[in-house]
């Protein structure tokens, strides 16, 4: 597939509006990447990046805790001053229940994938609690993460405000996912609205403290334009043990899954995310994330013919 595009630019500004480019190799010998590029292009022209600021774990963990718990009871505030809908707030980022519990008040009254409108709630509610929805599952996920892990693990993620999600994985696309990520590589995200397999042993949502709706079990199958880029290395090691611990919850809760027509071994139970494309750069590890600490505005995310940087490609 012939494919004019060999270089993905991403362009950040900082508060004093001052920009800083980085430059992505895509991996073109696959073709679920030249299907992406097409659809990355249509974004650009139509639809804008909704949350430009969506970057985690550049500072000290102390300040990712306490300001992942300031965001969540910021959406919690902002939709129950319209409606009471939420009889708690966020106390600490272990409270996994509770962030059961929200990521439920999301699905319910935000409503799943390309139904939104199909919700009275989210169809009558003002933009600012549309998006405060929105924001909840996003921040839900922020404080899992820094829980689960008690470490950083710098990364940022772009999503094009409505953006229809349309496009499927083919049977090929799933060999791709992996959970042993590298530094610098771009990651389809994960478009659905619900859980995953590994988000489902992760939260427990078979378990005790589930809150999960019977139709909240999603695997993948669609992607966008949108995009997870990670700047951190997976110790092999942990990534392969997750695996194991997540096929093992499926055989733990083995008839709920085959109750909804999914096997043990079908492929789009898979773990992790599928890469499009690897950074190129002359810096070091620690100089980007010294930048991108910095710059922490996502001004484009576009394709482009090929640049004559001459830099090292991480990935």
């Amino acid at each position: 597939m012939y494919q004019q595009y060999n270089n993905i630019s991403i362009e950040f500004s900082n508060q004093n509006n001052d920009t800083f480019v980085l430059e992505f190799v895509p991996r073109l010998e696959n073709n679920i990447t030249h299907r992406w590029i097409e659809v990355l292009n249509l974004a650009n022209k139509l639809y804008q990046i909704d949350d430009p600021n969506r970057f985690y774990d550049f500072k000290n963990l102390e300040h990712e805790t306490d300001n992942a718990l300031k965001k969540i009871n910021k959406d919690i505030e902002i939709i129950n001053n319209y409606h009471n809908l939420i009889d708690r707030k966020l106390n600490t980022i272990e409270d996994q229940e509770t962030l059961n519990y929200l990521h439920n008040i999301f699905e319910v009254y935000h409503g799943h994938l390309q139904k939104q409108n199909e919700t009275d709630f989210f169809k009558n509610a003002p933009s600012i609690v549309q998006k405060a929805l929105a924001d909840l599952n996003i921040d839900v996920h922020r404080c899992e993460h820094i829980a689960r892990t008690k470490s950083l693990y710098p990364r940022f993620v772009a999503t094009w405000y409505g953006l229809p999600k349309t496009h499927h994985y083919f049977d090929q696309d799933y060999e791709l996912f992996t959970n042993n990520y590298k530094f610098g590589t771009i990651y389809l995200c994960y478009c659905e609205i619900g859980k995953n397999l590994y988000d489902m042993w992760k939260d427990d949502e078979l378990g005790d403290i589930s809150h999960a709706t019977e139709d909240a079990f999603k695997p993948f199958d669609y992607f966008s334009a949108d995009i997870h880029v990670k700047f951190y290395d997976s110790d092999p090691n942990e990534a392969k043990n997750e695996e194991i611990e997540m096929y093992n919850y499926y055989k733990k809760h083995k008839d709920y899954f085959i109750k909804r027509g999914y096997a043990i071994d079908d492929i789009r139970l898979n773990i992790g995310m599928l890469p499009v494309a690897d950074l190129k750069t002359s810096l070091s590890k620690q100089q980007v994330i010294d930048k991108l600490s910095e710059f922490q505005n996502i001004k484009s995310i576009k394709p482009v013919e090929s640049s004559t940087l001459d830099a090292f490609v991480w990935g």
